[in-house]
């Protein structure tokens, strides 16, 4: 996920200390030059290396280590509860031993509970902390990643000892870094139960800001109007793209290769979109909300209200002729509802012969039918007219984000599971 909030802004508007947030941000390296002299030489590894062993270890804990995995003899796999209440996690890494320094740092080993507690120390290394945050994916899911971060940081939130204050708010500093950089496939349903449970604690404590710093960033922030003006950004860009022939083609052969631009735009705020008079959009949004799924929940009168009032601008009787009404009064510019048009090119394709008959042509064959073609040339024409004006909307990234393309959305039996979960079905007595 991509961070919106300002953390530096946030940190000296609470009094927070800034190094609290040193990862909270959007997603630029932390990495000074410095850094990268020493992992230049982290990468040198020789033979001659001092390796330092762990000290503790504890029996049974389950860990899949890879075939490739460096291993070594007096290694022994912990238990996953107690190194993360642990302050200090050194004794359970391998680590490689500097040259006049006589605490080990540089990390070459570990089980993954010691990694994570080593990634939290208020006084680790800034560079082994983006090592980590860049390459956990590859031993640990983001899910499991973040549980053990809210463990970590519930533990040492319950002692007021100034080194468990620390480690605390450091592990909650890294939770936040790695909520802001999850990717859209890794916001599952179970993930974001856990977090959600976790900011109801924080709020609970009454610890406001943290909750708030937390909380995933929503569609919802954003005015309507907004959010209108970058789905009708984002249709005009389609649209334009869009040319008579594509319309023609799909007509008769429903051919996606020959239509790319026509299908990018048909896969792709009811009152908003309507004053912008995008009603592509509009219409997809109307017929989303008295879908089956969603038409069964309990609305109040009012949204019935609201959406009996759009809906009876779209409605599909007399061959759409309320739309098309308002279609023919609207101001440009506007983004005509595609399904219609291809509907009206379809009708006028199977409705009318290629070739003019025969026995109304002295018998004529192979007479082409330009009837048929006014027709398509008269439908044709007014999308080619609504192309001539265009949208000035700036392109808004923070709003696209969330769209994602498109390609991130529930399948109809994930709706119907949701709506279930939200109604239930009545039961009926046997």
């Amino acid at each position: 996920m991509c961070g919106y909030y300002d953390p530096v802004r946030i940190a000296h508007s609470h009094n927070i200390p800034i190094l609290w947030y040193i990862h909270i941000g959007y997603g630029a390296s932390t990495i000074h030059s410095n850094d990268y002299s020493n992992l230049s030489q982290i990468l040198q590894i020789s033979e001659s290396d001092r390796i330092r062993l762990p000290k503790r270890f504890v029996d049974n804990e389950e860990e899949n280590v890879g075939e490739e995995s460096v291993e070594y003899s007096e290694f022994l796999p912990i238990s996953s509860s107690s190194v993360l209440e642990q302050i200090d996690s050194t004794d359970w890494l391998v680590l490689r031993a500097n040259d006049g320094i006589s605490k080990p740092h540089e990390v070459r080993g570990g089980p993954v509970d010691a990694l994570i507690a080593y990634a939290t120390q208020p006084n680790g290394s800034l560079l082994y902390q983006e090592a980590f945050l860049t390459t956990y994916r590859t031993f640990i899911s983001s899910t499991e990643l973040i549980d053990k971060l809210i463990r970590r940081y519930i533990y040492m939130s319950l002692s007021d000892a100034q080194s468990f204050v620390k480690v605390a708010r450091q592990s909650f500093s890294m939770l936040v870094r790695v909520v802001d950089e999850l990717c859209a496939v890794e916001i599952i349903r179970e993930l974001v139960r856990t977090i959600t449970k976790f900011i109801n604690r924080l709020i609970g404590d009454g610890n406001y800001t943290f909750a708030k710093l937390l909380r995933m960033p929503s569609l919802f922030e954003f005015r309507s109007s907004a959010i209108a003006k970058q789905m009708t950004y984002l249709d005009a860009e389609l649209f334009q793209k869009i040319e008579p022939a594509e319309m023609l083609w799909w007509s008769m052969e429903q051919n996606e290769k020959k239509s790319p631009n026509l299908c990018s735009f048909t896969e792709h705020f009811n009152k908003q979109l309507r004053t912008m008079g995008n009603y592509n959009s509009y219409l997809a949004i109307l017929s989303a909300l008295d879908s089956g799924p969603i038409r069964r929940l309990d609305w109040s009168k009012n949204a019935l209200d609201m959406l009996k009032d759009h809906s009876s601008i779209m409605d599909s009787s007399h061959s759409f002729k309320n739309y098309r009404t308002l279609l023919s009064e609207s101001l440009p510019p506007c983004l005509p509802y595609i399904g219609l048009v291809l509907q009206d090119l379809t009708f006028v394709h199977i409705g009318n012969t290629n070739y003019l008959a025969p026995e109304n042509c002295n018998y004529c064959k192979n007479l082409i039918n330009f009837g048929k073609r006014w027709q398509q040339f008269a439908i044709l024409d007014s999308i080619r007219r609504f192309k001539s004006w265009n949208y000035s909307i700036e392109k808004d990234d923070k709003i696209l984000y969330f769209f994602q393309d498109f390609k991130n959305y529930l399948s109809e039996d994930d709706i119907w599971e949701l709506s279930e979960t939200i109604k239930p079905r009545l039961r009926r007595n046997k």
